[in-house]
């Protein structure tokens, strides 16, 4: 609580589960609607690891980036926002 968490340019930004205790991963993959970081990655992650438990939100965007990620987060049961 209280935090926000931003990846460097060039970097994509990834929640994940460590066991009972959830991390961010930081990594340089390939570049994803043209973009890097890209939301898509982000949200694809959080729906893999937190499902139904995540609430999804885009407040802006970028072309279409962060559209199939907050589908999948749909699709896993989390309650989403545009």
């Amino acid at each position: 609580p209280g935090h926000a968490y931003l990846p460097p340019g060039g970097k994509h930004l990834r929640g994940i589960r460590d066991g009972a205790r959830w991390r961010c991963r930081v990594d340089d993959g390939p570049a994803v609607n043209r973009h890097q970081p890209a939301v898509d990655v982000l949200f694809r992650s959080v729906a893999e690891s937190a499902g139904a438990n995540a609430i999804g939100a885009i407040l802006t965007g970028m072309g279409d980036d962060g559209a199939r990620g907050l589908l999948e987060l749909k699709n896993a049961g989390a309650p989403t926002l545009v």
